[in-house]
């Protein structure tokens, strides 16, 4: 037998199966079999998250976390700072659904880059269900001992210059 046909996805159990429509749940029967075969694989696949938006991110805007809560109404959410942490917060008691009763509840903390300041973050729930917790850039020290100091032009420096007289009669 040859190992071309298997190399290329031919599978020779299929040419005595009849056709059906496979598709018609989205799913074909090659694909459940790569998710029984390889599990690993489809979970790596599912979480890059190719399709979807980046966690978090800090930039020129500051720190952004993006995270799905679309599971749960506004008021099942928390968000809230603790020391430099941002911490957040969704539970929802259990509540039918299409397979059964499902509860959910999830805990993520968020550790903010040095400078930045956890009385500063905001957070907002988008109408589609993305929860954006965003932190403003830190401020440039604006009490440093850096000051500058105005330029101030003259004449000529030998008719400026005078000499200094020593104090208490040093020399």
């Amino acid at each position: 037998m040859s190992l071309i046909p298997l190399l290329f996805g031919h599978d020779p159990c299929e040419l005595y199966r009849p056709r059906y429509n496979y598709n018609l749940f989205g799913v074909t029967p090659r694909e459940v079999r790569e998710l029984v075969l390889f599990p690993r694989l489809s979970n790596l696949a599912r979480e890059s998250g190719a399709d979807s938006f980046p966690a978090t991110t800090v930039g020129k805007d500051g720190f952004q976390a993006c995270i799905d809560v679309q599971q749960f109404k506004p008021n099942e959410i928390t968000v809230k700072t603790i020391d430099n942490t941002v911490v957040v917060e969704a539970n929802h008691e259990e509540r039918p659904d299409e397979h059964g009763y499902i509860s959910r509840h999830f805990v993520r903390k968020y550790v903010l880059p040095p400078g930045y300041d956890s009385q500063q973050v905001t957070s907002t729930l988008s109408s589609d269900g993305v929860l954006t917790v965003k932190a403003p850039p830190p401020k440039k020290d604006s009490a440093s001992n850096e000051r500058v100091i105005q330029i101030e032009q003259t004449g000529p420096a030998h008719l400026n210059v005078k000499k200094n007289e020593a104090i208490n009669g040093e020399k």
